[in-house]
């Protein structure tokens, strides 16, 4: 026998089976990682935790898809509803805010461009297209906050305690790493 792990026979030296079975698993990496490379980057909208970094949701998106960050407004008490798009540079831009009542925070007028409606106790402003580029809010201690994407209505309370500040963007993401965590997931610890 060879130091080497090799079997003598007179054919030349054989792999040990140990050998054989880390040949297979790297040449299935390097397959796997081949094919990874073929297949286009996903977008996606992440929800990390702001100060850590650490990843608490993703989900797909694509340019001009929607999604909504509703919550209780904290002095008024009234539910308030920010419509957002994804823009073709993968900024977010707010296009809508609907809520109920005037109040800290809240507008009181349409910013040039942009459309301020009442409808039936609701204030609606549309037609808007504010760059916002990443999001970064605190989670509410007021239940209701909530992140929608996707036709998935997320609890932002389930991703991390009150207070904790959350960065909200939309990134590319390689294939292989998005198709190992699954299409959607989110973790609290």
């Amino acid at each position: 026998m060879s130091g080497y792990g090799c079997v003598q026979t007179g054919r030349g030296p054989v792999l040990t089976r140990r050998q054989g079975g880390a040949l297979a698993a790297l040449a299935l990496a390097v397959l796997a990682g081949a094919i990874a490379a073929l297949v286009p980057a996903f977008v996606v909208l992440e929800v990390r935790e702001w100060r850590s970094g650490r990843l608490l949701y993703l989900a797909p998106v694509r340019p001009q898809s929607r999604f909504e960050v509703t919550f209780v407004h904290s002095v008024e008490r009234t539910p308030v509803r920010e419509v957002f798009t994804v823009g073709p540079d993968l900024d977010i831009y707010l296009v809508e805010t609907v809520y109920e009542s005037f109040g800290a925070g809240l507008p009181t007028t349409a910013e040039e461009g942009a459309r301020f409606v009442l409808e039936g106790g609701t204030m609606r402003i549309t037609g808007m297209h504010r760059r916002i580029g990443q999001l970064v809010l605190s989670v509410s201690p007021v239940p209701g906050h909530v992140l929608r994407v996707a036709n998935r209505a997320v609890t932002l309370a389930n991703l991390a305690d009150p207070g904790t500040a959350l960065g909200i963007k939309v990134v590319r993401v390689p294939a292989a790493a998005f198709f190992f965590r699954g299409r959607c997931w989110w973790m609290r610890r």
